[in-house]
């Protein structure tokens, strides 16, 4: 009879304890789901309500310069031209803001990638688009590297990790870019993005996939500082990590993994 109540005993703390959970579980849900909503309409404001200002202000400053330029002096003409080039800043980093947060709550649909067509498909965008005809750049690209990923997110990883070399490597008189897969003994796969630029320093590491963060000035090279902080979300989103190697003035190697891949150009 003891054993009778105490197994009764046991199995109604059991249901007190299964129903405590499930609460917890349906606020939590609860409280993601606001959230989640206070996410869109912030995205909303920004997209809308802050974009029309910002053309304003560099339309304005565009048409000062263009109408009446004869009647400003080089004080005039310069502060004009900082604020058309703030507004342009400005509306850069709310793309790649609103980018940021697409990607943290994009619906994700995962499937075969071949990541060495997705690479040789941006750096040919690349060359096309670049400004210096005269400018030599070397590629490296692995053979058949395969990985299962969403397509479009992984290919803003590549072309992330890839336009930051191109443009860190912008001073090489010839340039060195390489992509390819390495063993990793945590992950099916490990994929990087090396090159021969700029670098960094060890010592800021950890800062590099931090939103706006930035271990070189806008001047030198130009940005806004949330694409390495969109890289890491997607992968952390596939179950992987991102880490990066490099030193000053001796180029840099960006890495991430995922869970699923082969390359097979051994």
């Amino acid at each position: 009879m003891r054993d009778l109540t105490a197994q009764r005993r046991a199995e109604a703390e059991v249901r007190e304890l299964n129903a405590e959970l499930e609460a917890r579980v349906e606020q939590r849900t609860a409280e993601l789901t606001r959230a989640n909503q206070d996410l869109e309409v912030f995205s909303y404001t920004i997209s809308h309500d802050l974009r029309a200002p910002l053309r304003a202000l560099h339309g304005f400053s565009e048409a000062l310069l263009e109408e009446y330029s004869d009647r400003l002096d080089e004080i005039g003409r310069e502060y004009a031209g900082r604020i058309a080039a703030a507004s342009q800043r400005m509306a850069a980093l709310i793309d790649d803001l609103l980018h940021l947060s697409r990607v943290s709550r994009a619906d994700m649909s995962l499937g075969p990638v071949n990541l060495s067509a997705s690479a040789i498909s941006i750096l040919d965008e690349l060359q096309l688009q670049r400004s210096d005809p005269d400018r030599r750049v070397r590629f490296s690209i692995q053979d058949d590297v395969w990985a299962t990923a969403d397509r479009a997110l992984i290919r803003s990883v590549l072309q992330n990790l890839i336009e930051n070399a191109w443009k860190f490597t912008v001073q090489r008189s010839e340039a060195v870019i390489e992509f390819g897969a390495t063993p990793a003994e945590d992950a099916m796969i490990c994929c990087y993005v090396r090159d021969n630029g700029a670098g960094f320093d060890p010592a800021y590491a950890d800062k590099l996939f931090q939103p706006f963060e930035r271990l070189h000035s806008a001047t030198e090279f130009p940005g806004t500082g949330i694409g390495l902080a969109s890289v890491q979300r997607i992968i952390e989103r596939h179950g992987g990590r991102t880490w990066a190697e490099g030193a000053t003035d001796n180029g840099a190697t960006f890495y991430f993994t995922l869970t699923e891949g082969r390359h097979v150009s051994e």
